[in-house]
């Protein structure tokens, strides 16, 4: 018997649009191979408005508003002015939230509390969020232990990359004691365009261009974007319980292009490395900061807007993951893939 599954989402950007899309482009495989229909209940905004309805939601139609009005028609069925997220959470009858909101790198809010409500009202979550992760982590995923609800969020570090899967199914029994790479796609293409003669406010203005620099780039290159990564895969991957306060931050802005020349003549690249290292002693060392990387490391490798990730492990030694230059597809999957992951555990026949 198809089972139908209902979710509702805050936050419909560009990450929310492209999953909305990969639901009806993939609604035949879902009801094929998993034997399910899922339907939105719920679509929240903090400025475009609020739709709900918990007998689903047309979102062709919303796809269609989002394109041509760039907001919801106050006339469609279900519009709801004035509804935050945890009224939303109240009314729309979902069985996952899906959090899409902006990243507070200060405390994780709004979206932690958000999550929080969610596991209270008996939802799974997922998340593309990583200040939850970064501030929140032991608390949310003690919760949603409690109530028996999964709380996913690969999105949240690499796009789709399946590294928090990969962790967690394929590495059984090891520890995890040093995480190191390159994860902000801002800063090493910014290193990139310098190497190859550019000045920074060149490169920055290039990256704003190809439209994954913010206008204001200071959240990745003065390190605060990397400082909350580093501390949401530390504290899932090495139990870490650590905050973006813990993490020693150089901006990428004092680089200078004499010493990436320098770095060059001396067969090094300077990269923007974010690590976690646990000491023998069970200190952990975080830091997010422009380092020297010899060319025989993989890292080194790494160009323009791609990433490495590597997890140093006591059992199977160090593993390396390297994401090309991901685009809005890819962090959309990690999100549908996390949905994927609820439903085959829990609604498969």
């Amino acid at each position: 018997m198809e089972r139908t599954v209902k979710i509702c989402m805050a936050g419909f950007g560009n990450v929310g649009v492209r999953f909305a899309r990969m639901l009806l482009e993939h609604e035949r495989s879902l009801r094929d191979e998993y034997n399910c229909r899922v339907v939105v209940t719920g679509v929240c905004t903090r400025t475009r408005g609020t739709v709900i309805n918990p007998e689903g939601l047309d979102l062709g139609a919303l796809l269609i508003m989002k394109e041509e009005l760039g907001r919801f028609d106050s006339e469609y069925p279900g519009f709801t002015p004035n509804c935050g997220a945890p009224e939303m959470i109240e009314r729309c009858g979902a069985d996952i939230f899906i959090e899409l909101s902006t990243l507070s790198v200060k405390d994780g809010e709004p979206a932690s509390s958000y999550i929080r409500a969610a596991l209270e009202h008996g939802m799974h979550v997922i998340t593309a969020n990583k200040g939850p992760e970064a501030w929140r982590y032991a608390e949310l995923k003690a919760l949603a232990d409690e109530h028996g609800k999964r709380y996913l969020f690969e999105t949240a570090v690499l796009d789709g990359t399946p590294l928090f899967n990969m962790a967690r199914g394929c590495l059984p029994g090891c520890e995890v004691t040093a995480i190191r790479g390159i994860i902000n796609t801002t800063t090493n293409f910014i290193l990139g365009e310098i190497e190859r003669g550019g000045t920074y406010d060149e490169a920055v203005a290039e990256a704003q261009r190809r439209q994954f620099a913010e206008a204001d780039p200071s959240m990745d290159v003065d390190g605060w974007d990397g400082a909350a990564k580093i501390c949401a895969l530390a504290n899932v991957l090495m139990n870490a319980n650590a905050t973006p306060e813990d993490v020693r931050v150089r901006s990428l802005r004092e680089i200078t292009p004499r010493e990436i020349k320098a770095a060059r003549e001396t067969n090094c690249r300077i990269k923007y490395i974010c690590s976690a290292e646990r000491a023998e002693d069970g200190a952990l060392a975080l830091s997010v900061a422009p380092a020297l990387v010899p060319m025989d490391d993989p890292a080194a490798l790494v160009n323009g807007t791609s990433n490495i990730i590597t997890l140093r492990t006591d059992m199977m030694g160090e593993i390396s993951i390297i994401e090309k230059d991901p685009e809005i597809k890819q962090t959309a999957y990690g999100v549908y893939s996390d949905l994927l992951t609820i439903i085959s555990g829990e609604w498969q026949a």
